[in-house]
């Protein structure tokens, strides 16, 4: 036997576990929305999904949660990631910008800078303007 046909079972056994724990995160995100239908879990549901790489659905749901909740900054930032993932740059700039107006001072803000100016090289964040 190769060291790379080891290092290939490894990585591919890695692989496996990984998916099967994310399987296991969307089942435990499902039956915890449907026992208790709140934001907060259907949120979490919306994450599951994104880490499974469903993101119309996960988008579907964050859209859902934002109108009840308005302006969450970490369902809006993951929002923006699922845009990204769409490939629609638009949406997700325009997601991440209202972060950016909400709260410019959060974390979060300085994090949606750099998204947008990673889909906008000519988007200018604060921490590069001069004061």
């Amino acid at each position: 036997m190769s060291r790379d046909y080891l290092f290939g079972d490894a990585k591919a056994t890695a692989k496996a576990g990984e998916a099967g724990r994310k399987q296991k995160a969307l089942t435990v995100a499902k039956q915890d929305f449907e026992e208790n239908p709140t934001t907060q879990n259907q949120a979490l549901l919306a994450s599951a999904l994104f880490d499974l790489g469903r993101f119309q659905e996960a988008e579907r749901l964050l859209t859902e949660v934002l109108e009840k909740s308005g302006n969450d900054l970490k369902m809006l930032s993951d929002l923006g990631f699922v845009y990204k993932n769409l490939n629609q740059p638009e949406k997700a700039k325009e997601v991440f910008l209202r972060i950016v107006a909400l709260n410019p001072k959060h974390p979060l803000a300085r994090s949606a800078e750099n998204e947008v100016w990673s889909l906008d090289p000519t988007y200018r964040p604060s921490w590069m303007k001069q004061s």
